[in-house]
């Protein structure tokens, strides 16, 4: 007995119709040469900056919430930025570019020919223009590697003897977009 069996009727059904199958199969194989041979400079920078973005969220919320398991937990990147607090926290003036690093990744894991474009990064373009205002970013990859080092620092947990003081100095944070934000939004949409 052979290890496959029908193997000769199958081919002897699909014979007549060859071409259009190699047809198919051709169309496939250029899609798949060209999603393959994309250039990964974007897509490993973008995944890049959510893993250690990722790191930093998972120790603070284990010291957030007294779990020290919270990578174990095996909770989605985007349920754990949820759990970060709204206001009140250095961690919430990072969490809008947090969640909006996670939506440009997952564009990725749906489209691996997706192109960032500038309303991807209003939330993080909100945050370096406190955080890092001197700096000018020229394009969306600039935009994520110059988020990713601030939101690690203000998820950084501070020694105990500090946590005080950074909790009660970030009691009061509310984030707003001032107009300054918005002329740097309409430049970027121009480029």
């Amino acid at each position: 007995m052979r290890d496959i069996e029908g193997f000769d009727e199958t081919i002897e059904m699909l014979l007549p119709h060859w071409d259009q199958i190699q047809e198919h199969f051709d169309h496939v194989n250029q899609t798949f040469i060209s999603l393959s041979s994309r250039e990964h400079d974007t897509i490993g920078r973008v995944l890049r900056a959510h893993l250690v973005v990722e790191h930093f969220l998972n120790l603070f919320l284990e010291n957030h919430f007294g779990h020290e398991e919270i990578a174990e937990m095996r909770l989605s990147f985007h349920a754990k930025s949820l759990m970060l607090p709204k206001t009140g926290s250095s961690a919430s003036f990072v969490r809008s570019g947090i969640i909006e690093l996670n939506t440009i990744r997952n564009k990725f894991a749906h489209r691996l020919d997706y192109e960032i474009k500038p309303k991807d990064l209003t939330a993080m373009i909100d945050v370096l223009r406190y955080a890092r205002s001197a700096e000018a970013f020229e394009g969306p990859l600039d935009v994520i590697e110059g988020f990713m080092p601030v939101a690690a620092a203000w998820l950084a947990v501070p020694p105990k003897h500090l946590q005080t003081v950074f909790d009660d100095a970030f009691a009061k944070i509310r984030l707003q977009t001032p107009k300054i934000i918005e002329e740097m939004k309409e430049k970027m949409r121009s480029r």
